[in-house]
């Protein structure tokens, strides 16, 4: 009788074991089955997400803004590829990289772009009605937005977009070379190709060349200045007229300058730049006389 009842005991204790087992697996399949549900359903957010954002984004100007001439848009791909555009003036450049939606609520987009202040950005953002808004801080509980953008067919700058990636094009390559000639020997070729050039003025401290718009790193520069002789010179004149080289340690300076000058070429002419080296030509040349030195400088420095 004992011998049964220990039997008896033996296998209820395995039927409650074999219980606990199955209980213990349903609620680890239990578990498993909602961290999938939930990693679908955030999925399909974020898919849902990025295909809302795929397409063309142009700024739209915000109420009072007086620069008119302003050109800003994004264009999203769907392989995660995103153009930057950004411009003013007719003046358009190209950032490019990548883009991903992130955050716990998939509100969040992640840029990767070159050739920007800041190539790392966390944005959050909302879309609604074809309208993209963008906030500059995480506060989720903010509704004013910082900018918002208009989902188009075609940019308003579309005209100046191949012309734009052609010189981002050009400038990549121009990285790369380095011309160690000094400003002197540059305007010498330049002579002996044909150039009409006459008195040569080589600057020993830049801080003194008052007619070169010092600003900026014009300092961290060597530089000289030349006469074009079909220039028509004026008398007592502090420095030639015709234009002036300008050779830098590395391409990133160089294309600072070369950036600035651009913006006020009424007053410094016409800039080329190759590598870490400018000619600059002054406005008193005729347009047409530019055209065989930018074809000489480019072979000399290339």
């Amino acid at each position: 009788m004992k011998k049964s009842m220990k039997k008896d005991s033996f296998f209820q204790m395995g039927e409650i074991n074999i219980r606990k087992m199955q209980t213990r697996t349903g609620i680890k399949g239990l578990v498993i089955l909602l961290f999938l549900v939930s990693s679908l359903l955030v999925l399909s957010g974020c898919a849902e997400n990025k295909a809302v954002l795929v397409g063309n984004w142009e700024l739209v100007p915000s109420e009072g803004n007086l620069n008119d001439t302003a050109m800003t848009g994004y264009a999203f791909s769907e392989n995660g590829s995103v153009t930057f555009y950004n411009g003013y003036d007719g003046k358009l450049t190209v950032s490019e990289g990548q883009w991903q939606i992130g955050g716990i609520n998939k509100n969040y987009l992640e840029l990767f772009l070159d050739d920007v202040d800041t190539p790392k950005r966390k944005i959050r953002f909302k879309v609604a009605e074809e309208t993209l808004y963008l906030f500059s801080d995480s506060e989720e509980g903010k509704t004013t937005y910082d900018s918002r953008y208009q989902k188009t067919e075609q940019f308003s700058f579309e005209s100046l977009i191949a012309a734009a990636k052609k010189q981002k094009a050009k400038e990549q390559q121009d990285a790369q070379l380095f011309c160690t000639l000094s400003p002197q020997e540059i305007i010498e070729q330049l002579k002996a190709m044909g150039q009409p050039i006459g008195q040569v003025v080589v600057y020993t401290d830049p801080d003194y060349a008052t007619g070169l718009l010092k600003q900026p790193n014009l300092q961290l520069a060597q530089a000289a200045r030349f006469e074009d002789t079909s220039i028509e010179q004026v008398e007592n004149q502090i420095e030639p007229i015709g234009g002036s080289v300008e050779v830098y340690q590395d391409y990133a300076v160089a294309k600072q300058r070369y950036d600035y000058l651009t913006i006020f070429s009424d007053a410094a002419g016409t800039t080329y730049q190759i590598g870490n080296v400018l000619l600059r030509l002054d406005n008193a040349l005729q347009s047409e006389k530019r055209a065989p030195y930018e074809a000489a400088f480019l072979e000399i420095v290339k």
